[in-house]
């Protein structure tokens, strides 16, 4: 079984289902698997594929997901273009804020996303090992613009998390979080 092959079996392994793939990037080979219902019913999960081949400066090989509760594809195609669009220059690297600078998806006006650990991916299954290289799998939680300038001014990533615990981050219409930066 070929790297790519032992990579996407890992992630249906994680889904429970089989992906439809999008492809996001002729130039750089980078994809979409997109999932249905993981991790619950009535969400949309992507996973890229084929970023782990970039190699950001002071950067590991990783890859990207995001999960929402909607029916919206858009929220995984954005994951992609993030990936296609930073690829070899932002390490992903957990607390991250990136501006997508338009609403990511038609229902809502997020339009940022922070990088996380995975949120519903078990520890176990956050690192997948290639033989030739290890791939680490990065969330992209979506953000509204008000959020991102928090945590840019200083806000702990912890207490948004805390506050917006379970399914709220995955919910596509939620409150912006109003915390206070430290």
């Amino acid at each position: 079984m070929s790297p790519a092959e032992r990579l996407l079996d890992h992630l249906d392994g994680i889904a429970k289902s089989e992906p439809r793939l999008v492809r996001i990037s002729h130039e750089c080979g980078i994809y979409i698997a997109v999932y249905r219902g993981f991790p619950k019913q009535g969400a949309v999960t992507g996973f890229t594929f084929g970023l782990s081949h970039s190699h950001p400066m002071g950067g590991a090989h990783k890859e990207l997901t995001v999960s929402m509760c909607d029916d919206d594809n858009a929220w995984a195609i954005a994951c992609g273009y993030v990936a296609v669009r930073l690829r070899e220059r932002c390490p992903f690297v957990c607390g991250d804020t990136i501006d997508f600078g338009t609403p990511i998806a038609a229902s809502s006006t997020m339009s940022a996303f922070v990088a996380i650990h995975p949120r519903h991916i078990s520890p176990a299954n956050r690192v997948i090992d290639l033989g030739e290289r290890r791939i680490e799998l990065v969330q992209l939680l979506p953000l509204y613009e008000s959020e991102r300038q928090w945590l840019m001014d200083g806000g702990e990533l912890k207490s948004l998390l805390e506050h917006c615990a379970g399914s709220v981050l995955m919910d596509p219409r939620r409150k912006p979080f109003a915390g206070k930066a430290m």
